[in-house]
């Protein structure tokens, strides 16, 4: 007979579906910790104008990065804006040569490297001085949220692949920098955050859904079951394996094979079970009846027995037995 045992336990499965089975197996165990989060930018200004003047060019788009050498618009005063008007559609850069010694189209740049958030001029429209024409950011960040299970694996400097939510394929490598444990409260495990500062060579936008993985922890031969298998209790944690069964009785059943003596068991409550059954001791019904067959001096029948052996009626010479009551005493006086 077979069964399962809970580090000890005897139970079976009381109909399909029931438990699953699994195996115990060797192999390298890594620790995969799921972060999630979101893109958000920071350190966010606006570029404003300098001059009144006409903008007679926009020279970016929106979510790009553009180096402080790279012109984001051309702005022309009101008398070289009056000369380019005079000269049609000819380019901006063959006039700024030629006349830029009186007259020299005005630069819209940033400061530094930074990421175009907004764009708020049009062509040949009118702009005051600081009048805003675009708004943009200095840094871009990955912020991840680190579960409160999770936590305590993760720290700075660790590797971490990411990827957008719903560009799966496109997945950036980066490091675990800025980890910071949220403000614990009495009753209250803390998660985590962490930032990463993305770069012009690889970023996503800001706004953007991100999900990724770090591994803390790989072990190399290492025996290890599926955690849905364990069961905890005061403390302790036990897992049920597969025996072999011999003798049962109500209260006692004899382990053949599957477990060493003197291992720590646990005994679950009828509640706990959970749609499994316990094993028990079951009466031999075939067995019983062979045996009476066997008293009887008959051969074992072939087929299945479906109800009680049948008694045979004593013959003409048969002896019949004396059914006076003696009583508990077998050797007392006839009632």
């Amino acid at each position: 007979m077979k069964a399962f045992l809970a580090a000890g336990l005897v139970f079976i499965a009381a109909h399909a579906g029931a438990a699953t089975p699994a195996k115990v197996k060797r192999g390298n165990l890594e620790i995969k910790v799921k972060v999630t989060g979101t893109v958000v930018a920071d350190d966010i200004f606006r570029i404003k104008s300098t001059i009144e003047g006409r903008v007679e060019s926009v020279l970016t788009s929106t979510y790009v990065w553009r180096g402080a050498d790279q012109p984001l618009a051309f702005l022309a005063h009101k008398e070289l804006a009056a000369m380019l008007d005079s000269k049609g559609s000819q380019n901006v850069d063959i006039l700024e040569d030629r006349w830029q010694r009186v007259y020299r189209p005005t630069a819209a740049r940033c400061p530094d490297t930074c990421f175009i958030l907004k764009n708020f001029l049009k062509p040949k429209t009118w702009v005051k001085p600081e009048s805003v024409m675009f708004e943009a950011a200095a840094t871009l960040k990955l912020v991840g949220r680190v579960r409160p299970e999770d936590a305590p694996w993760i720290h700075d400097g660790q590797d971490l692949l990411f990827w957008p939510v719903k560009d799966p394929k496109r997945v950036l490598k980066g490091r675990v920098t800025k980890f910071l444990l949220d403000i614990q409260g009495e009753k209250v495990t803390p998660g985590a955050t962490f930032t990463l500062i993305m770069s012009p060579d690889r970023f996503f936008d800001p706004g953007t859904e991100w999900e990724g993985q770090i591994i803390p922890l790989s072990k190399k031969d290492v025996l290890y079951v599926p955690t849905g298998a364990l069961i905890r209790e005061g403390g302790a944690v036990y897992l049920p394996v597969r025996v072999s069964t011999g003798v049962t009785t109500q209260g006692l059943t004899e382990i053949s094979s599957g477990i060493e003596e003197k291992r720590d068991v646990l005994v679950l409550d009828d509640e706990q079970l959970r749609g499994a059954a316990r094993h028990k001791q079951e009466t031999d019904l075939d067995a019983l009846r062979r045996r009476a067959r066997a008293q009887q001096g008959e051969e074992p029948s072939s087929g299945p027995e479906l109800g009680p052996a049948p008694v045979k009626k004593p013959s003409k010479h048969a002896t019949v037995i004396d059914s006076t009551d003696y009583g508990e005493d077998p050797y007392g006086e006839p009632q």
